[in-house]
């Protein structure tokens, strides 16, 4: 292909030329029948002899035709597809702006709020993709364009490939995409899923983030060596000018182990918009269910900083309820001891006060209400009894007899006393009261360490957590267009499975770091209602 741009291809007529790659170039060009500028990537096939020849050409067809099945605000859009004497031709959206890849060589680095939106909108072409079973594979700063608007949009899906797709584009010992965004297991050459694109993306938000790569290296050896079993982050210099929210996220993202990495396209873009809402930095890693994808063991020994800040948010939640609990029974002892005034009560309440710190378990927890409870029973009679027997002594006296009606009003100290171990009860009963699983029986329960996929028939049925609608079971199936349903973070979920002429069902789902599976199947059938 000469330096000089063709006149026209096909149909369109060229107006300049936008830029020039290794692959070929992309023109700037008009569509007559449609009115409309678009853009125009040309590739000539006859550059390549032999076997090169027909392999770019294959790939070049390949991507007008994965890029042709994504429809999102966030991806280039592929209008046409064609060949003209030795040369093929995409025809395109035009974005009108740039590439990241210009901007950080011109070294307009953007603020972490900004590059994390960056990274966000790329992270949700990137969702679109993965669902729709695509890899990108070659997720760089050249292919994020940005518009005059500041939207993102993804490009160039030539090199990418189906999950599943059987092609022999790839000669053995041939990387496909571009070496320094590369993540471990593409470098080696193993099946790829979408962690593989968001490695890449993490490689590029960390660029955006620390003006560098993170696998600087001035040959591919030293690249693919760093790649493997370097850790960009060791130096606690590197990440100084950053928070630590920041440093965890980008660890997260960077993990060499990708059953340790953030899991998927829309976790990633969830936590990079909560970072750059400028919360609690640390909060979206730590407490992440997704991150129990690390299977124990694999954070801690690849990443040996912030290990410790893993495991315990992951405690965190289970501890949560009964330190709720452990409040309202102090609360609630402390009243019945005022109230009462029985020092015996009180030295007894303190008696137990070192098994305090063991109630963080749900067995310790029953064992305490129980004994303050029948305690302040026990010693209410004592002050009953007494009091009213010494009140009717002054009856011979004509003026205590209009009294004693207003007597008991005054006696009801008493009674006060009673009353007082009312509340105490009543501490205890809103504990079991929020889920309504006493009204209405469980009929299954499942463990998940993250996500479910609801399986229902009918498929219709409305899915709703902890009372919250989420949609009908068709959207979360994992089949067809459904998702799985991501839980936001360990603890017990109930689920109603409802529909109109059937019987509801409910369902306990246990997310826990140390459940069997990944995503729970909730597979299940509605019964039908007899009229």
């Amino acid at each position: 292909m000469s330096a000089r741009h063709p006149e026209s291809v096909g149909r369109y007529r060229i107006l300049g030329e936008v830029g020039r790659g290794a692959m070929g170039a992309v023109y700037r060009a008009e569509d007559p029948k449609l009115g409309r500028v678009v853009a125009v990537k040309m590739i000539a096939a006859a550059a390549a002899g032999g076997d090169d020849r027909g392999e770019i050409a294959a790939r070049f067809e390949r991507e007008a035709r994965v890029a042709a099945r994504l429809h999102h605000p966030n991806v280039v859009a592929i209008h046409d597809v064609g060949s003209e004497g030795d040369s093929l031709y995409l025809v395109m959206e035009l974005v009108e702006g740039e590439s990241l890849a210009h901007r950080l060589a011109r070294g307009e680095f953007p603020a972490p709020e900004r590059a994390l939106e960056i990274a966000a909108q790329a992270a949700d072409a990137l969702a679109a993709a993965h669902e729709a079973g695509i890899v990108h594979r070659d997720v760089k700063p050249a292919n994020l364009l940005i518009d005059r608007h500041g939207r993102v949009k993804v490009s160039d899906f030539g090199v990418a490939k189906a999950v599943g797709e059987r092609t022999e584009l790839t000669r053995t010992g041939m990387m496909v995409g571009s070496p320094a965004y590369m993540a471990p297991e593409q470098v080696k050459g193993m099946p790829l899923d979408g962690r593989s694109d968001l490695f890449s993306l993490g490689v590029v938000l960390f660029e955006m983030l620390l003006r560098r790569k993170p696998f600087p290296a001035d040959t591919v050896t030293t690249l693919v060596y760093q790649i493997l079993h370097e850790d960009p982050l060791e130096d606690a210099g590197t990440t100084a000018s950053i928070s630590t929210g920041l440093a965890l996220f980008l660890r997260w993202t960077l993990a060499k182990d990708r059953e340790a990495r953030i899991p998927d396209a829309r976790t990633f873009a969830a936590r990079a918009r909560q970072l750059a809402a400028g919360g609690a930095l640390a909060a979206p890693v730590e407490t992440a269910p997704t991150a129990l994808l690390a299977r124990s063991a694999a954070v801690p020994a690849s990443v040996p900083a912030p290990a410790p800040a893993g495991p315990a948010p992951l405690a965190a939640p289970t501890g949560a309820a009964p330190a709720r609990a452990r409040t309202g029974l102090w609360m609630a002892v402390g009243a019945a001891a005022v109230l009462a005034l029985a020092v015996a009560v009180a030295i007894g309440l303190m008696s137990r006060s070192p098994a305090v710190p063991e109630v963080g378990r749900a067995e310790p927890v029953a064992a305490f209400t129980a004994s303050p409870l029948p305690q302040p029973a026990a010693p209410a009679p004592e002050p009953v009894v007494p009091k009213p027997a010494p009140k009717p002594e002054p009856k011979p006296e004509p003026a205590p007899e209009p009294l004693l009606p207003d007597a008991p009003a005054v006696a009801p100290a008493a009674p006060a006393l009673a009353a007082a171990a009312a509340p105490e009860p009543a501490v205890a009963v809103p504990e079991p009261a929020p889920p309504p699983a006493p009204a209405v029986p469980i009929e299954s329960v499942f463990e998940t360490r993250r996500a479910a996929e609801f399986h229902v028939d009918p498929e219709d049925a409305l899915v709703t957590v902890d009372g919250s609608p989420i949609g009908v079971a068709d959207d979360w199936d994992d089949v067809g267009g459904g998702k799985q349903y991501v839980f936001p973070g360990p603890g017990e979920y109930l689920v109603q499975l409802s529909l109109a002429g059937y019987r509801t069902a409910w369902i306990k789902i246990v997310v826990s770091p140390g459940a069997k599976r990944d995503v729970a199947n909730v597979d299940t059938n509605l019964d039908e209602i007899d009229n």
